[in-house]
Parts: C-alpha cells; structure tokens; sequence
C-alpha cells in the first residue's frame, strides 16, 4: 500500500443545533423526500438535529429556518444535505447466506447457458463505502481461478453519497472492518499497509474491476444505460414512501436482464412480490423472468 494512502477520518463530535419547530421538520422532511427520496416518520426530530448540526455550522445558520432558506436559494447545499442524511452501513460479506448462495449456485445459472466465455456485470445499486460489491467479486474471483468459472464478472458501484463512493473507490479498510472476509480469500484479494498499522487495501487487479458513480435511484438521475448479471438492493427500500420504492424498484429492475438475479435485504421481499417479471428463488433473492 503506498505511503500517501491516509485512514478515513473519524467524524468530529457534532455541535450543539438549535431547536426544531414542527414547522421547519415539516418543511425539512420535504427537502429530504424530494432530493433523496428518504421517508421520514418516526422520531423525525431527532433524526435530523442529529444529522443536520454540522451543516447549520458549515453554512453559517443561525437556525433551521435559515438553513432552509440556504436550501431553497443555493443548489450546491442539496447535495451536502443529502450527504448528511443518508445512512451508509456495510460490510464485507454480509447477509453471508447470499454469497454463499452466489458461489454454490447463483455463478453457474448466470453463466451455465451463456456460452464458454463471457463478462458479467454486478451492480451495487446502493454500495455505500463499497465492501458489498468487492465481496462479490472476491466470490466470482475465487470461482474463476480455482473452480473454472467461464467468466470473469466486472462491478459498477452507485451511490447517492460522493463521500463513501470515494472510500469504495480508494478502498482501504482497517482490521476490524476485514475480519469478515473468509482468511483463504485474504491473502489473494488484500495487501497490508507497509506501516504495519492494521490498514488493508484491495488488490489492484480486483479494484481495476470495479467503477463507482454518484447516482439517485429514484430519480435515476446519473444512471446510465446498462444491463446487470446481478443487483444488490438490500436495506435500501424501507427508507423510501410507497411512490419511492416502486421508482427505484422500477429504474432498478429495468436495468436487470432476463435471468439475472435481484438480492434484496431480508426483511424487504414483500415490497417486490406484486411484480410479474421477477421469481422467487429464495425468500430474498429474486430472478428476473422473460427474454
């Protein structure tokens, strides 16, 4: 790992916000749907005193109303709001059941009547900090050098969040945040940092596999045209309203070719189960149906 490579920073404690009136978490809930598509309900005051007091302070607001009125005035602060109120929990292999299921089954119906050699594609639809996408391709590695998998599987990474893509793009990760890796799959896909300073960094040849891109699923703003092999969508959809969930679903399946696989958080396969063109395979991993 070279030298110049820094650890992500840790956040700074946030200051102290002033109060919030019913008004302005109204006014900032709408902000929230509309440039995230994130619902917010429950403890709505909480929620964004703790996430918004950084920006009251970077942005000079005496208060929330004045900081809505940076909202409405300034395009530049939409992104920044987004950014703080956007949850990023990830880590590698997790939901294990899932890649278990990718190397035992999923990698040979993706590739079993495709031909001899083919690329596949995986989408992190909402990759966060990027250990959700590298754990898929350190299961497609694994299969294509020592199982003979036919193909050799490419990762394009979206996020609402310029900040994690950066982290999933650099991506170095400490002790802690490796220790779900499985320890045959370390010494392949990891290198240690010559300070000895308990940091990781992905392997060239697997991060030159990998793009990362800003993008809002609902909108499907900075979404391209593309056809994925497989989708990770998990934990995403129980931030949005109904309206939300059926856009991004929508821009999300659209995006899926016929036999390719939807991964859903456990908890989410009832949001998908009204759709004709997808099949349960198990109760959170989906197939697209059709040609």
């Amino acid at each position: 790992m070279a030298n110049a490579i820094q650890p992500n920073s840790a956040r700074a404690p946030a200051p102290r916000a002033p109060r919030l009136g019913s008004t302005d978490i109204e006014d900032l809930a709408a902000w929230a749907l509309r440039l995230t598509g994130i619902t917010l309900t429950e403890r709505k005051q909480e929620f964004l005193a703790s996430r918004l007091g950084r920006r009251l302070a970077a942005t000079g607001s005496a208060d929330y109303a004045a900081y809505l009125r940076r909202l409405k005035t300034d395009p530049d602060e939409h992104a920044r709001f987004a950014e703080a109120l956007t949850t990023h929990t990830t880590s590698f292999f997790r939901e294990a059941p899932q890649f278990e299921w990718l190397r035992s089954e999923g990698l040979k119906a993706l590739t079993g009547s495709r031909g001899t050699t083919l690329e596949l594609l995986f989408w992190s639809a909402a990759c966060s900090s990027g250990q959700e996408g590298y754990s898929a391709l350190m299961v497609a590695e694994q299969a294509r050098l020592h199982d003979n998998l036919p193909a050799r599987a490419r990762l394009l990474g979206t996020d609402i969040s310029s900040q994690v893509l950066r982290i999933a793009a650099q991506a170095v990760y400490d002790r802690t945040q490796i220790r779900d890796i499985p320890k045959d799959m370390r010494p392949r896909f990891l290198l240690s940092s010559r300070k000895d300073d308990g940091r990781y960094r992905i392997v060239p040849d697997l991060r030159n596999l990998a793009s990362w891109s800003q993008a809002n699923l609902v909108s499907g703003d900075g979404l391209g045209r593309f056809s994925a092999d497989l989708v990770f969508l998990r934990n995403v959809l129980i931030y949005f309203d109904n309206e939300m969930r059926e856009a991004a679903i929508e821009n999300v399946v659209s995006r899926l070719r016929p036999g390719g696989f939807l991964l859903l958080g456990h908890t989410e396969g009832s949001h998908i189960r009204h759709r004709t063109d997808l099949r349960t395979v198990r109760p959170s991993i989906f197939q697209k149906v059709g040609t």
